[in-house]
């Protein structure tokens, strides 16, 4: 009887070891996670259970190092290393905090550390992390100390990954990789591995490689929430940003203490889910009101929902704080949108054109610049603006002809005879301009009917366009084109009602200077039709029925 009850109280101290151990790791996986609140939690605990605690007074110590708490940290690690002086990592963490005061003490314990480390050769690369991770880095001493831990421990996983960082850090991508997969190899739960040979195949513009790298990670470890932020940065930089989002939420759900959440904001902006976007925008500026990156997301916002007075001030707020240098093309591009949407076209010139003078390549701009042009009816600026696009512009499109064409005709059509009561308007020069005009005009909509040939578009335009040169119809310009259109808009008159219905009236009135009363009659009740109210067609009936 005597001999069990030892055995069960030797099981239960054993089991008691491994439940400890899992806590102490877990605590450790934490910091590794960057998610400290949850590590200092694990780590109190421990210390609740026993004061003494070598690894949790180390891990207590890490805490307060990462949250820059240095004086807390080395109380920490001094009570690790005074509870136990053979747990070596508490010497490498009361090294790191005496390097800068103390360098020789620094060294000192570090020495301590590599003595302590006869059974365990991670504490040596922790040494070998805090050279490499300094700034500027110290390579040497890194790799001397990476070396050392290889040697004593030729399988040790956290030794190749640093081997892979110095090596990504020279450029030697594959070399780098070899270290990262060596590391896998000899560890698959060392969850960094994966996401530094993922960062290779970034650079490497395998963007599937890197993707599958931290899927591993996931399907080794569920719950290593870097591996969804790492996620969620790829997904973000191949514009998938449904999938960026998604992986967002579930590393931010679980590491809340990481505020670095920007991209996160606009990974939502970019999937259109502006409301949630603002939501996050407006309690980051709680606590950062003076960060004009966010400024520049909720102006962005404000424009794409339409709130446009606030966005002005949201925008001009941005102006006022970014540094000169940050102000991006887009920061002048939507602030241009947004002043030509609340009217004030002239400053969105002024905003187009220092994001052109920004990024000559940002062409779109004069695309912009024309539409304010047009808005303030200053036609023969717009066009100027509109020919200079096309001609910059690397892949005309149809629409492009199109849009070009629209505006040689609205511009022709605001050169008409103008009443000038001092005689100084050149209406002869004005006529001759807005012929050449209408003649741009339908060279442009020719090529809509060659690059398009199933739209309406091409023919209906060189109609309105022919129509307006041969304005009082004897020569029948217009009348091949709109015919040719009305081809295909007669299969649903109702939707091109307004298309129609200018076709009827200029083939009922060309009839009619034909003299071909029957012809004109049944256009003009063809309108009818359609729109059994047209006092147009009411009139010409009524008026061409009286003289049969």
């Amino acid at each position: 009887m005597k001999r069990k009850l030892v055995f069960f109280v030797s099981m239960m101290i054993f089991l008691g070891g491994i439940v400890q151990a899992q806590n102490e790791k877990d605590g450790l996986s934490k910091l590794n996670q960057k998610d400290y609140k949850a590590a200092k939690n694990i780590f109190a605990g421990l210390l609740k259970k026993d004061p003494k605690n070598a690894v949790a007074l180390y891990g207590m110590g890490e805490y307060y190092y990462y949250s820059g708490k240095m004086d807390s940290a080395k109380i920490f690690y001094q009570n690790g290393i005074d509870a136990s002086g053979s747990y070596a990592y508490n010497y490498v963490g009361l090294g790191k905090i005496n390097y800068l005061s103390n360098p020789a003490e620094s060294e000192s314990n570090f020495k301590d550390a590599v003595k302590k480390s006869k059974k365990d050769a991670g504490a040596i690369v922790s040494i070998a992390r805090f050279y490499y991770e300094l700034n500027p880095k110290k390579i040497k001493e890194a790799v001397h100390y990476i070396d050392m831990a290889i040697a004593q421990d030729p399988e040790n996983s956290p030794a190749y990954i640093m081997n892979g960082l110095i090596e990504l850090d020279k450029g030697n991508i594959g070399e780098a990789a070899l270290q990262f997969d060596r590391a896998i190899h000899f560890d698959p739960n060392q969850m960094e591995s994966y996401l530094s040979a993922s960062k290779i195949m970034v650079s490497a513009r395998n963007y599937q490689q890197a993707v599958d790298y931290i899927n591993r990670a996931i399907a080794v470890n569920p719950k290593y929430w870097p591996a969804y932020k790492n996620l969620g940065e790829l997904y973000y930089d191949n514009q998938k940003y449904d999938n960026a989002v998604k992986n967002y939420e579930i590393y931010f759900k679980n590491v809340p203490e990481d505020k670095d959440v920007t991209l996160y904001a606009y990974s939502l902006f970019f999937n259109k889910q502006y409301k949630e976007a603002h939501e996050m925008l407006d309690k980051l500026l709680a606590q950062n009101p003076n960060d004009y990156i966010l400024y520049r997301l909720l102006g962005y916002i404000s424009y794409e929902t339409k709130d446009l007075t606030n966005g002005k001030l949201v925008m001009d707020k941005f102006f006022k704080l970014a540094p000169p240098d940050k102000i991006l093309v887009d920061d002048y591009a939507y602030y241009g949108k947004m002043l030509s949407a609340i009217g004030n076209d002239s400053l969105a010139i002024v905003n187009y054109n220092l994001a052109l003078k920004k990024d000559p390549t940002q062409i779109q701009m004069l695309d912009e610049i024309a539409k304010s042009y047009t808005k303030q009816k200053k036609y023969d600026l717009a066009l100027q603006t509109s020919t200079e696009y096309l001609k910059q512009k690397p892949n005309v499109s149809t629409v492009d002809y199109f849009q070009l064409g629209k505006a040689y005709y609205t511009t022709a059509n605001s050169l008409g005879a103008k009443p000038d009561s001092l005689h100084l308007h050149d209406a002869k020069a004005d006529s001759i301009k807005q012929i050449s005009y209408y003649i741009q005009a339908d060279t442009l909509f020719s090529k809509v009917v060659k690059f398009s040939p199933n739209s309406y578009l091409g023919p209906f335009w060189r109609g309105r366009v022919n129509s307006a040169i041969d304005k009082e119809t004897t020569l029948g310009l217009a009348k091949p084109y709109y015919e040719k259109a009305l081809l295909t808009l007669v299969k649903d008159s109702i939707k091109y009602k307004k298309e129609v219905t200018e076709i009827y009236s200029y083939l009922g009135f060309y009839y009619y200077v034909k003299d071909d009363k029957t012809a004109s009659i049944q256009y003009w009740k063809k309108l009818l039709e359609l729109d059994p109210e047209n006092a147009k067609a009411l009139e010409a009936i009524k008026l061409l029925e009286k003289k049969k």
